[in-house]
């Protein structure tokens, strides 16, 4: 046994005997060490977002980007496609302009169910994070939750995992950065509105995702996302993404989308009266 593996071992026991105990001192000391991100945060979308790439025009409940802050965003989120990827890619672009444009592709079209990952970190509604020592959890208004586990334990064996829309998530602190390790997303593409395949990321069962999850400011973070994809990419692709904490809602609110309950004004998802 190595020394590393034999301190990642004593780490897990120590862990174990802390959670054991909810109110053991050993518990109380690591919550304490905890950094406080607990509360509402927001994504800021105050620049096209570079994951979904694909976003409804303006006043629609889907998004508030345009056709060409959409345009600008495509440019910026990119993904590092192979050759056979790239064609498709090119093939949806040039599909995509030929029925009039993305406003004309995308217009009418609406999601209601659960957004999944990594796309759930670009939502437009406000999600509320719970820190604890055992695991983070990531909750959002349409039902989804991410379970990032820090106790310890790692990925459940092949035979018990299988490709869910948030994947299986596993993390551990360096000082107050969260680093979480996620693997077995259902595959598919990264936005569940996109109109065409290839207008957004699309990424295989085998993409890993690494996240290095942070305080930049008082009342910020930042989320540093690398995807590896041996069927899609020729290298690693390095997204960042930002938040801000909510000060203005005391709750999370749940998300009606059959309803038509949630307008995006102003960049913003809002909640209207019955």
């Amino acid at each position: 046994m190595n020394k590393r593996t034999l301190i990642l071992l004593v780490v897990a026991t120590l862990a174990s005997q802390a959670y054991a105990d909810p109110e053991s001192a050993l518990r109380v000391r690591a919550f304490a060490r905890l950094p406080n991100w607990t509360g509402l945060w927001e994504g800021d979308h105050s620049v096209p977002t570079p994951l979904n790439g694909a976003f409804a025009p303006s006043g629609t409940s889907i998004c508030p980007f345009t056709e060409a802050a959409f345009t600008h965003s495509r440019l910026l989120a990119k993904p590092p496609y192979n050759p056979v990827w790239e064609r498709k890619y090119l093939r949806a672009m040039s599909a995509m302009k030929d029925h009039g444009g993305l406003a004309a592709a995308i217009a009418a079209l609406k999601y209601c169910g659960v957004t999944g990952f990594p796309a759930a970190m670009e939502s437009l509604a406000v999600f509320q994070v719970v820190v604890t020592p055992e695991e983070t959890l990531l909750l959002y208004p349409d039902g989804g939750v991410r379970h990032v586990y820090t106790d310890g334990r790692a990925h459940p064996p092949k035979e018990d995992l299988w490709p869910t829309p948030m994947g299986d998530s596993i993390g551990h602190w360096d000082g107050a950065t969260l680093v979480i390790d996620t693997i077995e997303r259902t595959p598919g593409p990264v936005s569940p509105i996109a109109p065409y395949p290839g207008t957004v990321a699309d990424l295989s069962e085998q993409a890993h995702f690494t996240e290095r999850l942070r305080k930049v400011g008082k009342d910020s973070l930042q989320d540093d996302l690398t995807i590896e994809d041996p069927l899609r990419f020729t290298h690693p692709w390095h997204v960042s993404l930002h938040y801000a904490r909510v000060t203005n809602q005391d709750r999370m609110i749940a998300y009606n989308c059959e309803n038509d309950r949630n307008p995006t004004v102003n960049g913003k998802i809002t909640v209207a009266a019955p």
